[in-house]
């Protein structure tokens, strides 16, 4: 049988069959992945977003969580190696499919069998009924994030998390999505990750109480 080769339009010069690359770690291939991005200007996570999305991830214990964005597939990765932890799943999904093609080959270098991956917009390719989803991460067109916060909100599960990224690093594109939060504070408690060079924002839906009536 032949070997399978990783596509040279992905993992640039390296001539390293599949196989070989299955037995790396799977945080050397993390790594692999990380700076290839880097060189070429995929939008990928920053690893302290990583470090965001593992820790909330973690706490909450999510089963089912929505990628919206999958890019090359390398917070796809990062997710679904931890939710392989307690058995949970992770749907994604990309307008780009070179981009999709990626990221399906790294989830299988990487050996994760818990990803579901969609091609086209997230918006006609998720149903009301894949959800609820306890966890949303958003990483997509970021015109466009307002749009996918909205959507985001039906999918989400009581306790659910969103996780925003890129919030401050395109002001003129994220416009509407400032805007359409601002309108929802009554909604939300949300906050930002300081550190975080492209400033991450994290979700939860404010507790309503139950007012009795006085009579």
């Amino acid at each position: 049988m032949a070997k399978k080769t990783i596509p040279k339009k992905f993992w640039a010069d390296r001539n390293i069959s599949f196989e070989e690359m299955q037995k790396k770690s799977r945080t050397e291939i993390f790594a692999i992945l990380k700076q290839f991005g880097e060189k070429q200007n995929i939008p990928n996570i920053s690893w302290i977003g990583v470090n965001v999305l593992q820790f909330f991830l973690q706490l909450q214990k999510p089963k089912k969580v929505l990628e919206m964005g999958s890019a090359n597939g390398f917070s796809s990765c990062i997710i679904a190696d931890q939710l392989e932890k307690w058995d949970g799943k992770l749907l994604t999904g990309d307008v780009s499919e070179p981009s999709l093609e990626s990221a399906q080959l790294n989830a299988e270098i990487c050996n994760l069998q818990n990803i579901e991956f969609r091609f086209g917009n997230i918006l006609q390719t998720i149903k009301k009924e894949d959800g609820p989803f306890d966890f949303v991460f958003i990483d997509a067109q970021k015109s466009w994030t307002h749009k996918f916060f909205m959507f985001a909100e039906t999918l989400l599960s009581e306790n659910g998390i969103i996780v925003v990224d890129d919030t401050q690093k395109f002001p003129d594109k994220m416009k509407s999505f400032h805007n359409h939060i601002t309108r929802e504070k009554d909604n939300w408690n949300w906050f930002t990750v300081p550190e975080s060079d492209d400033a991450i924002m994290v979700f939860t839906r404010k507790k309503r109480e139950n007012k009795k009536e006085v009579l």
